[in-house]
């Protein structure tokens, strides 16, 4: 759930993944998560940057299991100094890498990106359930595996888009299924099984 006001546009996702049953003499069985080698568009005026805003554990888990592509996302502070300073370089990388608007065409881009504000509303959400201790902080997730715990470090992000862009879909899955520290996948199992839905189920 994008909370932007631009134009609705269909778009495919950048990494492309090839059937596991070959169609010709030389298919593969995967294809590398390839970040692909297409020009950055020169800056416009008229360009936009597509990041999710994101406020609870529903949106978040929405957000991120509704694509395949890895996500990065910024958890920050409006009054942080330092926030402030690591949010031009995210969305210097957003620019690079993520789904965006140039001149009213969209750009379909290799990695997504979200942004969590830190306020009243939020605490709960960020210190408790997501125990982030503190800001700004970058998470890069596959699905909702965590993938990386990149503190406040853009060159660690860059460090593990440079790893995995070479990687199959599967190793890529292997990859974050190793790393992840289950907080955000316990949360889940433990929403579904308060879930009134579930305790009415009939089995």
């Amino acid at each position: 759930m994008r909370h932007d006001t631009s134009p609705s546009f269909t778009s495919t996702t950048a990494i492309q993944y090839q059937s596991e049953t070959p169609t010709g003499d030389n298919v593969t069985a995967e294809k590398s998560f390839a970040v692909r080698k297409t020009k950055i568009p020169t800056p416009s005026k008229h360009t936009k940057i597509m990041v999710e805003n994101v406020t609870s554990l529903s949106e978040l888990r929405m957000f991120l299991e509704e694509d395949e592509r890895p996500v990065v996302i910024k958890f920050y502070a409006a009054w942080c100094k330092k926030c402030q300073k690591l949010g031009l370089q995210f969305d210097r990388l957003a620019m690079e890498m993520g789904d965006r608007v140039v001149d009213q065409q969209f750009i379909d881009g290799d990695v997504r990106f979200a942004a969590v504000q830190y306020n009243p509303e939020s605490h709960g959400f960020i210190t408790e359930e997501l125990q982030i201790r503190a800001f700004p902080t970058l998470q890069m997730y596959v699905g909702t595996r965590k993938l990386l715990e990149g503190e406040s470090s853009i060159k660690n992000i860059r460090k593990e888009i440079a790893v995995i862009e070479e990687l199959s879909h599967g190793d890529l899955l292997e990859r974050a299924e190793e790393a992840d520290d289950g907080v955000l996948t316990g949360l889940i199992e433990e929403s579904f099984y308060d879930s009134p839905d579930f305790l009415n189920e009939e089995w």
